[in-house]
């Protein structure tokens, strides 16, 4: 942040509406879209069964409630299934976690809604701040995250929070109490999900870039998250005997999304597994595997597999820089462009399943052409504010570059994007008044913004991945009993992959199970 900028700036004049108007419409909207969607969802095998990360979250969320986490490091961030188990504590059962997960999920999404429509109107006034919380209410990959057992979406609600706190403070940088919000609620967010390490580093330094005697107190609040930090450290010491407040699973997840021939949209399995490792969790039997096949070391040995694997990614960069640009610049295409990329589910194959969400043409390409626009204004009436904005943008694609630029890692960005295509579509004529060069500058780069976000190179609308979508509902067709779904999607899934063992072994089971009930009196 630059030192001789003014340590006050005034907001917005509010308009005729009322705050809570503003902030509640669009998320009574975000609610009932997203109870809409998922009254359907929840009578879909999908819908009616954890899997994958679902499956990991429960099983987690379980062993806390339980108190029976191995005695090991965590190996996924257990912010999420800490919450779960809080549920769990508050008298749900064991049976009916799964659908208060859900429900949670969506409730979560209306909070969403609210926080982006309480950014958009500190920055552009009431009219932009609704609009922005209905983009973002009405977004169908924000519904379809929303209700599922994973993640995303609580940290997406923890990095808003902390969002709206950076943005107070950087309106009122002597404060001490945004700095503290800030740095709490991006460090919970990382508790959450480890991606949000560098933007919780993005209030801490943008507090030590401020001028003045107060400089000192406002780093500290800013630094206020370290006690989070400190408090996960010390549950996981006496849990393992190894104090750390981040998953073990990121270093072989770096080396993963940038290894040779790595695609660095999402995670591809490289050796095979048995079926019961493959299904509960690849990446972490496959990061073990290899382990001992490179080095024979011993697999219990986190902290020297993850040097290992930490070591591989860094000689990588040194050894092919050119090669590794090349990566990246195909990761920067795949994050900007408008296909949600691969992650356990195919986003385009499941929301041509939901009556809810096939027809919503809202997504990632067109809030990000408007954010361009958005952007242009909020620099234009808020530099400094822009610049914040700017860093904190950053700091999330560079996380989500060093790793997969998998759907549901974006959806920060997505987030900030519905909040500048608020400021947008809230005051269309900002620019008039610009030079005529000005203009078509913006013009150009909303353009390239389009270009970008609606081409199709280089596989990234890759579609193959949608034989995994097949399969997985066939498993959970199959578990849940209905059998007929359970064999047609393995068919379909065969029909795409014909060695495919998971769908030849659920069409078997299927197929037998069909001729059983028939064949009973």
């Amino acid at each position: 942040m630059p030192s001789s900028v003014p340590t006050t700036e005034v907001s917005p004049a509010p308009d005729p509406f009322r705050t809570c108007i503003v902030v509640g419409l669009p998320a009574a909207a975000a609610l009932a879209y997203a109870f809409g969607h998922l009254g359907w969802y929840m009578g879909t095998p999908l819908g009616r069964v954890p899997v994958l990360d679902e499956r990991e979250n429960m099983d987690l969320a379980q062993a806390i409630f339980t108190g029976s986490l191995p005695a090991e490091p965590f190996y996924r961030a257990p912010g999420y299934a800490l919450l779960l188990a809080g549920l769990r504590f508050a008298g749900v059962s064991a049976g009916g976690l799964f659908p208060a997960a859900l429900v949670l999920g969506a409730v979560l999404h209306g909070m969403g809604a609210a926080l982006v429509a309480a950014l958009a109107r500190r920055w552009f006034g009431n009219r932009s701040a609704v609009i922005a919380g209905i983009l973002f209410a009405l977004d169908p990959v924000m519904v379809h995250f929303a209700t599922q057992t994973l993640d995303s979406t609580l940290s997406l609600t923890l990095f808003l929070a902390g969002l709206n706190g950076f943005a107070a403070a950087v309106a009122a940088p002597q404060r001490a109490g945004p700095w503290a919000w800030a740095g709490i609620f991006w460090a919970a967010a990382t508790l959450v999900r480890p991606n949000f390490l560098l933007v919780w580093l993005v209030a801490p330094l943008s507090a030590a870039a401020l001028p003045g005697a107060r400089r000192p107190q406002m780093v500290a609040a800013a630094l206020a998250g370290v006690l989070l930090f400190g408090a996960a450290a010390g549950w996981q010491k006496s849990v393992s005997g190894v104090a750390g407040f981040l998953p073990w699973q990121g270093p072989y997840n770096l080396w993963a999304a940038n290894r040779p021939g790595a695609n660095g949209r999402y995670y591809t399995q490289h050796v095979s597994l048995p079926d019961v490792l493959a299904r509960s969790n690849p990446a972490r039997a496959e990061s073990v595997l290899l382990y001992e096949q490179e080095t024979g070391g011993a697999p219990g040995d986190i902290a020297a597999m993850n040097a290992h694997w930490r070591r591989r990614f860094l000689q990588e960069v040194a050894s092919h820089p050119i090669r590794w640009a090349a990566l990246m610049a195909r990761k920067a295409y795949a994050l900007l462009n408008n296909w949600e990329q691969y992650n356990n589910e195919t986003y385009a194959f499941q929301k041509d399943l939901s009556p809810w969400l096939r027809w919503n043409p809202l997504g990632w390409g067109m809030l990000f052409v408007l954010a361009v626009v958005g952007a242009a204004r909020l620099g234009a009436e808020s530099p400094r504010s822009a610049a914040a904005l700017g860093a904190v943008c950053a700091a999330c694609a560079a996380s989500i570059l060093l790793f997969f630029v998998s759907a549901r890692f974006r959806l920060p960005l997505a987030a900030v994007c519905a909040v500048l295509a608020g400021g947008a579509l809230g005051k269309l004529r900002f620019a008039r008044a610009w030079p005529k060069g000005r203009r078509a500058a913006l013009a150009a780069c909303a353009a390239l913004a389009g270009i970008v976000s609606f081409s199709s190179l280089g596989g990234v609308a890759d579609r193959s991945t949608f034989v995994q979508d097949h399969v997985l509902l066939a498993r959970a067709a199959f578990t849940v009993g209905d059998d007929a779904t359970a064999l047609s999607e393995a068919t379909a899934a065969l029909g795409m992959q014909p060695l495919h063992p998971d769908a030849q072994a659920i069409a078997q089971a299927a197929s037998a199970e069909i001729a059983r009930k028939a064949a009973a009196p």
